[in-house]
């Protein structure tokens, strides 16, 4: 269930009871509620950081906000209250957290399925009931929501969503049928092995749970640089109290300390960042999420769909008769493939479509899933079947085409690289980033494709293994991140430091559980989103340390008594507002 942020409402009142005591002349009892405010909401994001293991808090506003209360400078714990809320206002307004529920994970598997009883009839029944043995109908489109054997002769299934590969596998009777995969093909019986609770999808779904329980907490830029500000003001204010026994110069002190370039300086750097990345269809949901990207060691790539296009492709044309031509070939398939609504048939006509030229009327067109497709194209018998094994090329599918009986030629299909994919690979590998490609295909097929780039592979992956793979990585100190786009890669993606995903599959499941999601497929964008983040960071970094060196000197001189509470707030807004103009650069293109 969403939660209402405290911030939505502390904010407007500190403002509203602030602007209420100035146009009152002063009022204290207004100012004093706005430090109440104030404390209220550092109370709040106290209660909810201790929970989860940060202890890293704004001790400094804390005291100065008390001790302004104490000494009665409440125009000065008023300004404290100000500035406090409004840099939890910035980073409310940033996040936008987006707590994977899960239930988008479960968002494509039917509530209920046909169940066919042993007189032949047909019921819907609710999912979580149906039980081991029972005989379900998967209509062609349906994603497979049990675990089971095939009892219909054969079925097209599409497995992109368990392996990552895009060609679509033809699995004959009896075969053991697993739930997420997607039916390509006609719809067909499948006898159920097991429950919802035990199907290989629901361990998916557990995997992401697991993962998110046991992600390890992130120190933030400003958590890191807090702890040693915040003791160096205890140090100075100390100092200057024993020296003078002045309260005044003590609440001055910490006006100055009041840490609002860790408070406002970052986050707005951040937004800035996720502003920019916005608009070049890179959806960062956390401004956590740039902090990390900017400190990853290590890269994982799923194949499919990221590195490469993601469907099927015709690759080529092996002539088989002296007399044809691959225009030839390629025309009498495509009258025929016109007809289907195969995966394989929207690779033929694309390849007809890219060639410019409009096939022939075919007729009489018959199509036996899983097996093959014929028909009659200007007056010659023409069939297109799976081609014989030693006519396949390495991890691809091969079909044969014949006329009149007599083959003339065979068509291979393949997922290909996309344009700049070893590109990207390379560039990041010379970068001193460990990358490794992990994929459910084969492993010589993937070695082939990706030959001569100095990057490990890890291939035969199913989503528990490449879950295991980023876990094991991580155990040995590496900042991990995991790009991927389906299914398969949601539980790496939540279990990596940062999880980026291509959205363009619209796969509900790997975008919630993904950190970063990228609108299309365009790998040029994960080069940017890198050195977008490094640039938020290092400006953040800037705006941070050079206010807190800014406060430093201030509070030197109120230590000494050269700086009144009111006036130390006064120059504390100056800070703020140097280092956020500086901040704002992370929304800008840098110039070339």
């Amino acid at each position: 269930m969403r939660y209402l942020n405290a911030t939505t409402l502390i904010l407007p009142g500190a403002v509203a009871l602030l602007l209420a005591g100035a146009l009152m002349r002063g009022d204290e009892t207004l100012y004093l509620a706005a430090i109440a405010v104030g404390i209220a909401e550092i109370l709040v994001v106290a209660v909810r950081e201790i929970r989860v293991g940060r202890w890293s808090l704004d001790y400094i506003a804390f005291l100065a906000m008390m001790l302004a209360a104490f000494t009665h400078e409440y125009l000065a714990g008023a300004v404290i209250a100000l500035m406090y809320t409004g840099g939890e206002a910035l980073e409310t307004y940033a996040s936008r957290r987006a707590l994977a529920s899960l239930s988008a994970l479960l968002a494509r598997i039917p509530k209920a399925v046909l169940v066919k009883s042993v007189s032949g009839a047909m019921e819907s029944v609710p999912l979580a009931l149906v039980s081991a043995g029972a005989t379900i109908i998967v209509r062609g489109g349906e994603l497979v929501p049990l675990d089971g054997y095939l009892t219909s002769p054969r079925a097209v299934l599409d497995l992109a969503n368990l392996t990552g590969e895009p060609l679509p596998e033809t699995a004959a009777e009896g075969a053991f049928v697993k739930s997420g995969s997607v039916n390509a093909g006609e719809a067909f019986e499948l006898r159920v092995s097991g429950t919802l609770a035990t199907s290989t999808y629901a361990k998916i779904i557990d995997l992401v749970k697991d993962a998110e329980r046991n992600q390890a907490p992130f120190v933030r830029l400003s958590a890191r640089a807090n702890l040693p500000f915040t003791l160096l003001t205890l140090l100075i204010s100390g100092a200057a109290y024993l020296l003078s026994g002045d309260s005044a110069r003590v609440l001055a002190v910490l006006v100055i300390a009041t840490p609002c370039p860790l408070i406002i300086a970052a986050p707005v750097a951040f937004i800035g960042g996720l502003s920019r990345a916005a608009g070049r269809n890179i959806i960062v949901k956390t401004p956590a999420a740039l902090e990390v990207i900017a400190r990853v060691t290590t890269v994982f790539f799923d194949k499919t769909g990221t590195l490469t296009l993601g469907t099927p492709r015709l690759t080529g044309i092996t002539l088989l008769d002296a007399h044809a031509t691959e225009t030839r070939a390629l025309s009498l398939a495509a009258a025929l493939e016109f007809h289907s609504i195969h995966p394989l048939a929207h690779a033929v006509i694309s390849a007809a479509k890219e060639r410019h030229f409009t096939p022939a009327p075919a007729h009489n067109v018959q199509e036996i899933v899983g097996t093959g497709i014929t028909g009659a194209v200007d007056g010659h018998y023409v069939s297109l079947e799976q081609a014989p094994e030693e006519q396949h090329r390495e991890g691809g599918i091969s079909l044969l085409l014949s006329e009149d009986g007599a083959p003339i030629a065979t068509l291979h299909f393949n997922d290909v690289l996309k344009d700049d994919a070893k590109k990207l690979l390379a560039d990041f590998a010379e970068s001193g980033l460990r990358v490794a490609v992990l994929t459910g295909d084969r492993k010589e097929h993937a070695e082939a494709i990706f030959d001569g780039l100095a990057i490990d592979i890890c291939a035969d992956c199913t989503p528990e293994e490449k879950y295991r793979i980023v876990e094991e990585a991580k155990g040995r100190g590496e900042t991990v991140a995991m790009i991927g786009d389906g299914l398969n890669d949601a539980p790496a993606l939540a279990r990596a430091d940062v999880g980026i995903v291509f959205s363009g599959t619209e796969n509900s499941a790997s975008i919630e559980a993904a950190d970063v999601a990228i609108l299309g497929h365009d790998l040029a964008l994960i080069r940017e989103l890198f050195a977008l983040a490094k640039r938020s960071v290092r400006i953040a970094g800037e705006s941070v340390y050079a206010g807190i060196g800014l406060s430093t000197i201030g509070m030197l001189f109120a230590a000494g008594g050269s700086i009144a509470p009111v006036e130390g707030a006064l120059m504390q807004e100056g800070i703020d507002i140097a280092v956020i103009v500086n901040a704002l650069r992370a929304a800008f293109t840098p110039r070339a």
